[in-house]
């Protein structure tokens, strides 16, 4: 029998990590494969073992679909300084003010910035999670994969970088 568990920071779902693991796991042995559509269609019966974990009141999940619309347009305007350089972003999340701020008024403060420092370091963090769990699977199956293990050493020299950058 397989064990399932929830990664860590996983909110909470309505259903167990057992539960969840198990059902997806049927809804992928039944189409070949799982994708977000095929999820939600096993789980529309209301005593399907996923029914839980979704909003079904089609007024809430269409207002929490545009408030992650809003999120992704947030993050996706950016501002061209010069021509000659990369865009930056105009506004940076800053979770405890669970908004967005202006990026220069986030750069002026140094509370703010340190808060999105170690936002950036969470982000690298899962980055070098999910390096990690390729670099596992990979090894069960006796492959050595060079540029991930690379990609990896990068990360790591990123994120102490970041990290001896906010002792500074």
């Amino acid at each position: 029998m397989t064990i399932y568990k929830f990664r860590n920071n996983t909110r909470s779902t309505g259903v167990d990590a057992q539960t969840a693991g198990e059902e997806l796991q049927r809804i992928c042995d039944k189409n070949g494969c799982l994708d977000a559509a095929i999820v939600v269609d096993e789980s529309r019966p209301a005593d399907a073992a996923l029914h839980p974990v979704f909003q079904w009141d089609d007024q809430i999940a269409a207002e929490e679909h545009r408030k992650h619309q809003a999120r992704s347009l947030i993050r996706s305007v950016h501002v061209i300084r010069d021509p000659e350089l990369e865009t930056e972003p105009c506004y940076v999340h800053i979770a405890s003010e669970s908004s967005y701020l202006p990026a220069e008024i986030v750069v002026r403060n140094i509370d703010l910035y340190g808060e999105a420092q170690r936002e950036a370091i969470d982000r690298i963090n899962q980055a070098l999670y999910s390096l990690d769990q390729l670099i596992r699977m990979a090894a069960a199956q006796n492959k050595n994969d060079s540029e991930i293990q690379q990609a990896r050493e990068l990360l790591i020299r990123a994120q102490t970088a970041m990290e001896n950058r906010l002792c500074d």
